[in-house]
């Protein structure tokens, strides 16, 4: 009798110490910490402000240093992960024409390419995942955006100040083209052009599945690509 009333403590125990164990693997795996999202080096500081535009606009400005990512929430079992799953690389070119005068100024034919195979994030098992799954980077190895419109230059973003744009173009993700509207926050920083910017989407936009493995680590919520770019003008 004894041993029977004794059974279902030791199941709950067994139950709680295997949580416990999951729950232990998955903060060993995964970094709790996760790394902010992109912003202007030079928004919200004085010690840091953007030095006055150097030279004229107008020209082909090419991608110098720029890095781009992912970043998508992720759950283990019941539980709530403590912050989000961030995979970024540095492997990104591409390059714009801003054409004009006199503070009339558009920027044109922007085509950019993110070589996403070499995506990286805190966790050797998640990037090993999403070769395979969700991103399936082993068989699209890029993603690419290309402009679809001109955009117009405020004289505000002529004069050096941070202004906030609309990129309309194709970007083609997971193999799949599809047309997107991309804010873009834009600064000229000297005789550089800085860049970022983010996109939210789901996953069927693009074909794709979350990259989850039940019952440990589930992908909730849509995915955001973001970026962050340094132009410089070609001579």
């Amino acid at each position: 009798m004894l041993a029977k009333l004794r059974s279902p403590r030791v199941l709950l125990v067994g139950v709680v110490a295997l949580v416990a164990l999951f729950a232990v693997a998955y903060f060993t795996l995964f970094d709790t910490e996760s790394p902010p999202e992109f912003s202007l080096q030079t928004q919200g500081s004085t010690n840091n402000a953007a030095a006055p535009p150097v030279g004229e606009l107008a020209g082909t400005w090419t991608v110098f240093e720029g890095e781009a990512g992912y970043r998508v929430r992720e759950k283990l079992a019941n539980l709530p992960a403590p912050s989000d799953a961030v995979g970024r690389t540095k492997a990104v070119t591409g390059q714009v024409t801003m054409t004009g005068s006199d503070g009339a100024y558009k920027a044109t034919d922007a085509s950019f390419t993110v070589d996403v195979s070499t995506l990286k994030s805190d966790s050797d098992r998640r990037d090993s995942r999403i070769r395979e799954i969700g991103l399936e980077t082993a068989k699209f190895p890029q993603a690419t955006f290309k402009s679809t419109a001109p955009i117009d230059i405020p004289q505000d973003a002529v004069e050096g100040k941070a202004v906030t744009v609309q990129a309309e173009g194709d970007m083609t993700l997971h193999g799949v083209t599809k047309k997107v509207s991309i804010p873009l926050q834009v600064q000229r920083n000297g005789d550089v052009v800085e860049i970022v910017g983010n996109y939210e989407f789901t996953w069927a936009d693009f074909g794709m599945t979350a990259p989850s493995v039940p019952p440990f680590v589930s992908v909730t919520g849509e995915p955001k690509l973001e970026f962050t770019l340094k132009l410089s003008k070609q001579a």
